[in-house]
């Protein structure tokens, strides 16, 4: 292996350490899903998402959307990383359109040549474009489509790809909801000669809302590559329609920490006074620490 493409490989293990994730595919910041109501809720939300965060989980989502809307989430994960998502919602006179921009970035590390000398610091990061499309095909059922323009950087090396994403939606009179989706469904992402798959996954949930404030919800998220599957679930209770507090429990079939947290109990907290809403999550990475998210949405 030739000096270049070794001090390449190292800055890839260095950053694969930092972001404790041991997995088959590439861009896995593409499981971390946007919104701090999601992650409270354990990430079961393909059933219920109705927000500008159905970029992340069911662009079928979008369907119900009836005003312009904006949404910022910020999230501090671990070992330097941080996550950021802002995204827009247009409805137009059948469905709606979404733009989303999902960006994961690494502190400065320490790089390392190929007889382990010193060769100054170096930055990593990722970034997801997104342009989605919902509508309804009758009056309870919807379904949407994503396409997604990846870019990743490690050093001075650079790897772009797509993916396109596509979710189900059905919503009853009586509060249950129903959500199919395929995410990251695109070819593989390379870096010099290397090839890795993206995190191809299909997630199938429900939710059930009982007097008009208490959801329950549950998400079996199946990771086709890694061949994983993880089972959500969630609860919100709705104060007043302005406080709601949520918990959430998310249990993978394989141990360890990776970038959407651990398996364990999620908490947050959500806030609503007229168009704005303000969403708080709390989410553990085992013995590293907890992990913290907040969201910032408003209705134009």
């Amino acid at each position: 292996m030739n000096r270049r493409k070794f001090s390449f490989a190292l800055t890839v293990l260095i950053f694969s350490a930092a972001a404790l994730y041991a997995g088959g595919t590439t861009a896995s910041f593409l499981k971390l899903g946007s919104g701090a109501r999601a992650t409270g809720l354990g990430g079961a939300f393909v059933a219920v998402s109705d927000d500008i965060d159905s970029l992340s989980y069911n662009p079928a989502g979008l369907a119900g959307l009836r005003n312009n809307a904006v949404g910022f989430t910020r999230a501090e994960l671990m070992a330097g990383l941080s996550y950021n998502f802002l995204g827009y919602s247009q409805p137009v006179t059948k469905g709606a359109f979404g733009l989303g921009v999902d960006y994961l970035s690494q502190s400065a590390i320490e790089g390392r040549g190929a007889d382990r000398e010193a060769t100054g610091g170096f930055e990593a990061s990722d970034a997801a474009y997104n342009l989605a499309y919902g509508r309804s095909v009758t009056p309870r059922t919807g379904i949407g489509f994503n396409f997604k323009y990846i870019a990743s950087r490690i050093a001075d090396e650079s790897a772009n790809g797509w993916a396109v994403d596509a979710g189900w939606r059905y919503k009853t009179a009586q509060g249950l909801s129903l959500g199919f989706a395929v995410r990251n469904l695109g070819p593989a992402m390379k870096f010099l000669d290397e090839g890795s798959a993206l995190p191809l996954t299909a997630r199938l949930g429900a939710g059930y809302t009982i007097l008009n404030s208490i959801l329950v919800a549950f998400d079996m998220n199946r990771q086709v590559n890694e061949k994983k599957t993880v089972f959500c679930f969630g609860t919100e209770y709705a104060l007043f329609d302005s406080l709601f507090m949520r918990a959430g429990y998310l249990k993978s079939a394989a141990s360890g920490v990776n970038l959407t947290g651990s398996s364990g109990l999620k908490a947050g907290l959500g806030f609503k006074l007229g168009r704005f809403a303000l969403d708080y999550a709390l989410s553990p990475f085992g013995d590293i620490g907890k992990a913290h998210r907040i969201s910032l949405g408003m209705v134009l």
